[in-house]
């Protein structure tokens, strides 16, 4: 019999995990083709394992090493050493040694997805016709892998740009695998938006898992198949990837129709109305059932330990002062603006209430102890091995008043994140008309918990694009946007090749505080490094086939 390549639970096991959300599991034993694809709960199983091979990555905080792409970006800093994130730090990165590299990994789940689909129309529905199980049907799997291959197919554009296109289980060995070349950028995204709308237009696929099932009257969708495709999440899917095909990365020329499709799929996810900002921004990232996040995963998401101050966990993940610097006051005004009421002398005062539920500072209280970042005070950054060079620390996903080593949910996609890609597509195709106003100003108020006043209505296109990517840079922080975001801005060298600075806290002689801005580390970026190289083991398997990225 032919094994797969994946990992399958026997049918008396499934019992157990149809209460667990999809995206909470983990993948588990080898288990035959001719028998996974002859009993619909172990087709299944087999699809819960590819949920859980195809967000692995998207849904854990630490999708490097023991760091996370942020410290590749003037976000974060990594005050240990030794962690593989510092090869984009310092430039050291190369087709043979690329630690973000998921090529091969990411080729294997879509071989797992092109089997499902080769094999799924063959699958006898032993459910037919009992309520508990009539929503796990053959035809809703088939939908479900086609939104699975698109997310893989997503993962391997952005890091790479054009890639092949494989649509069939070919084995490893296969001389059509062997002789595929690189598709373009329009052919992967052709691909994408295929397999997205092929989701879509299944009946059996919901607008979201939760609420009345309208397929079938007085009956409730099934919350347990939350994390599963939707039609909900292949909008999402569509907003982020149109976003990115519009942007200058891959859309050098600025076709403006671009920019229109990614506003519209936006909007409309929107204006379905399933989902709403949270009120309280710091809760959004403590209890994952909230009606902000769209996608999220518990699976070894995040790890308080991670990011407390050091000597209550690891502390080795900080915030720099240039990520401090982007939060604006709590009147919406920049510090550098000198109506702004910023203190240089007490630059934690009045600041947006997004930067306290974000980062740890001289004189924050965390879980009943005020951190002190003076020196021979519990944090003074002198100490060094976990404390932090930048006299900073991740709050964001802690509870202030918890344990150290709560693992947390993490969000992979919320409803912030659709607002400000609405934002920012529809500035760049219409420039700064109200409705960029209205989303913007939404998103930064939070229902009366956020900034306080409005955005300046005399914005000029090139001023709003501004506030636009510093807005993401703060709504979406450490949420593993940034290192991507200035790739497809085409902005690596300020975001992440320029030098990051932390802050020094000491008292002067009538003991006031005195901060002193530091530069902590230089970093390093070429223009070769907005796509990611080709693993050179593809390349040495395919030299005639596969073309490199440029200059790698």
């Amino acid at each position: 019999m032919k094994k797969l390549s994946a990992y399958i639970l026997l049918a008396a096991a499934l019992a157990g995990a149809s209460c667990k959300k999809v995206l909470d599991q983990a993948p588990q034993l080898d288990y035959d083709e001719s028998k996974v694809f002859g009993d619909i709960d172990l087709t299944n199983q087999f699809l819960t394992d590819v949920y859980a091979y195809t967000f692995t990555k998207p849904g854990n905080f630490m999708d490097i090493g023991n760091s996370t792409t942020g410290a590749g970006t003037d976000e974060l800093d990594n005050s240990f050493g030794g962690t593989p994130v510092e090869k984009y730090q310092n430039g050291s990165w190369n087709p043979s040694d690329n630690p973000d590299d998921i090529w091969a990994y990411t080729y294997r789940t879509i071989r797992k997805c092109n089997l499902m689909l080769q094999n799924i129309d063959k699958v006898p529905n032993k459910h037919a016709g009992q309520v508990t199980q009539s929503d796990l049907t053959p035809k809703r799997i088939k939908g479900e892998v086609f939104f699975l291959r698109a997310w893989n197919y997503w993962e391997l554009l952005k890091r790479y740009g054009g890639v092949p296109i494989i649509t069939q289980p070919y084995d490893a060995d296969s001389e059509t695998l062997r002789n595929t070349r690189r598709g373009s950028v329009d052919d992967v995204v052709g691909q994408i938006l295929k397999d997205l709308d092929s989701c879509a237009n299944n009946p059996e696929i919901p607008l979201v898992w939760f609420g009345p099932d309208p397929n079938n009257p007085g009956k409730e969708l099934n919350r347990g198949n939350i994390g599963r495709a939707s039609k909900t999440l292949v909008k999402a899917l569509k907003s982020r990837m149109l976003l990115f095909y519009a942007s200058p990365l891959f859309n050098p020329e600025g076709k403006v129709e671009r920019w229109r499709s990614a506003a519209d799929i936006s909007k409309s996810l929107i204006d379905d109305g399933k989902y709403s900002l949270h009120p309280n921004y710091a809760n959004i990232f403590l209890f994952s059932d909230n009606n902000e996040v769209i996608l999220s995963s518990n699976r070894a998401a995040f790890n308080e330990a991670i990011a407390d101050p050091a000597g209550m966990g690891w502390g080795g993940t900080n915030p720099t002062q240039d990520m401090v610097d982007k939060y604006n006051m709590a009147n919406g005004k920049e510090i550098t603006d000198p109506a702004s009421g910023y203190d240089p002398q007490n630059p934690y005062a009045g600041r947006d209430p997004r930067f306290y539920a974000s980062i740890n500072y001289h004189g924050a209280v965390h879980k009943n102890v005020t951190l002190s970042m003076l020196p021979g005070g519990n944090q003074d950054p002198a100490i060094g091995g976990d404390w932090s060079r930048t006299s900073y620390y991740m709050r964001k996903f802690q509870n202030a008043n918890n344990q150290s080593g709560v693992r947390r949910f993490f969000p992979i996609i919320r409803l912030a994140e659709i607002y400000l890609n609405y934002a920012e597509a529809l500035n760049e195709a219409d420039g700064p008309v109200a409705e960029v106003h209205r989303v913007m100003n939404l998103v930064r108020r939070r229902g009366g918990n956020g900034i306080t006043q409005d955005l300046p209505t005399t914005l000029t296109k090139d001023q709003m694009r501004q506030r636009i990517q510093n807005e993401r840079a703060v709504e979406l922080a450490f949420e593993k946007h940034r290192f991507w975001d200035a790739r497809r801005w085409k902005k690596g060298a300020e975001i992440l090749g320029a030098d990051i600075h932390g802050v020094r806290v000491t008292r002067n002689g009538s003991g006031t505080l005195v901060f002193t801005y530091i530069k902590v580390e230089p970093r390093s970026f070429s223009d070769k490094m907005y796509f990611f190289p080709i693993p050179q083991g593809e390349i040495d398997k395919n030299p005639n086939v596969l073309d490199q990225n440029k200059d790698w």
